[in-house]
């Protein structure tokens, strides 16, 4: 692999003991933790591992080993602690593993809470103020933490979402307010910012398609596009390239309150399942234009409930295209001997394995954290696809 030296720094310099290609090959070896913290080791260092060419070569390297982002959340403290762990390959040799849950990233402010997963390394964190909701944008390998502008819902419900225009290469939050009740449907509002401009500011939405609805079920990117479900029936799609709204329609069989919207093999699905039946249905967007839909039957193992309970989430897929679900609830008292478990279903085999993930409810986890024994409602989230990114925006 060959490098310019022009190509990352523009002036063509180089080190008197170190050529720039060898450098670079280097600190493409590195881990994060320490290329973030070689940037002070002089001007050169610090302006390479800064640099687009370079920090997009790490990315590549990254999605190639997705980690699980997981968030821990404590409804009587409102505290939210946040872990990451490596997704669990595809071996037919191994239905169950344990992988180690790392926590590393930052103590989030009471009240702030991690709804959904990161986008090429990066996550949005939404607060809960009196008056206003704070948002803010988190990159856990570089620790930088971008504030939004606040947001003042006025009484309304407040969703908030991170996407990404690979044209333009920006970063974006999508931001919907409005009511929960028919009477007020004038109330919905859009509103778009972009996270890597140096002017940051809120710029409302047109909602051309001239649709009201009162409630969001999950999401998930594609290609530069936020899919969720609103209503009963319907899938918003909002392109953070042109910033236009489209309604998708569903089938008339899927119930979408209940439906988890996934990538598919790159085209966007949907996962109809439920504990109290023995099958799941993944449906799939064939034409986007005509929004014709195809549906597949699959399924469940006998172990899906005796794995997983009776209350079952997912949020996607994982890198080998396995859908990844998990019970999100644990006991009200939280024991130094409990479990958590993730577990992949396989859509081609019919098959399902689990991943033991251990250092988020035991023992050594209070300990750390000097915390006594965890009691009341806690709930557990875990995505897919978290990826380590040392660009900074």
């Amino acid at each position: 692999m060959e490098y310019r030296q022009q190509s990352l720094l523009g002036d063509g310099n180089c080190t008197s003991t170190i050529p720039l290609d060898l450098l670079v090959e280097i600190l493409y070896l590195l881990p994060p933790k320490s290329l973030i913290r070689f940037q002070s080791v002089s001007k050169l260092w610090f302006s390479t591992i800064r640099s687009k060419v370079f920090a997009d070569l790490f990315l590549t390297r990254s999605k190639a080993r997705p980690h699980l982002l997981l968030s821990l959340s404590c409804y009587w403290s409102k505290e939210c602690y946040i872990f990451s762990a490596p997704e669990h390959d595809n071996n037919d040799d191994d239905k169950s593993s344990t992988v180690m849950a790392r926590d590393d990233m930052m103590n989030l402010e009471p009240g702030f809470y991690l709804d959904s997963g990161s986008i090429n390394g990066f996550v949005c964190f939404r607060g809960e103020r009196p008056d206003y909701n704070p948002i803010t944008v988190y990159n856990p390998t570089t620790r930088q933490i971008v504030k939004l502008p606040d947001v003042t819902p006025d009484g309304r419900h407040l969703y908030a979402r991170l996407g990404y225009d690979p044209v333009e290469d920006q970063y974006k939050v999508l931001c919907l307010m409005m009511f929960d009740h028919e009477r007020r449907n004038n109330q919905l509002e859009h509103f778009v910012c972009t996270v890597s401009s140096s002017k940051k500011e809120w710029r409302k939405i047109e909602n051309t398609t001239g649709d009201y609805y009162h409630s969001v079920y999950g999401e998930t990117c594609i290609d530069g596009a936020l899919y969720y479900g609103v209503g009963k029936s319907r899938i918003v799609k909002f392109n953070f390239r042109s910033e236009m709204i489209e309604l998708i329609k569903t089938p008339k069989e899927a119930k979408i309150h209940r439906i988890t919207l996934i990538n598919y093999k790159g085209k966007l699905g949907g996962v109809d399942y439920s504990c109290t039946e023995n099958f799941m249905t993944l449906w799939v967007l064939e034409d986007d234009k005509k929004q014709e839909w195809s549906s597949m039957r699959c399924d469940l193992p006998s172990t899906w409930e005796d794995l997983l309970g009776f209350y079952v989430r997912s949020k996607g897929v994982s890198h080998t295209g396995e859908l990844m679900v998990f019970n999100p609830y644990l006991k009200q008292e939280l024991e130094s001997s409990q479990l958590f478990y993730v577990c992949y279903y396989n859509f081609d085999k019919k098959s399902i394995r689990k991943a033991e993930i251990r250092g988020m409810v035991d023992g050594d986890f209070r300990r750390i954290r000097g915390i006594g024994q965890l009691n009341g409602l806690m709930t557990i989230l875990c995505f897919p696809g978290h990826i380590e990114n040392i660009r900074f925006l």
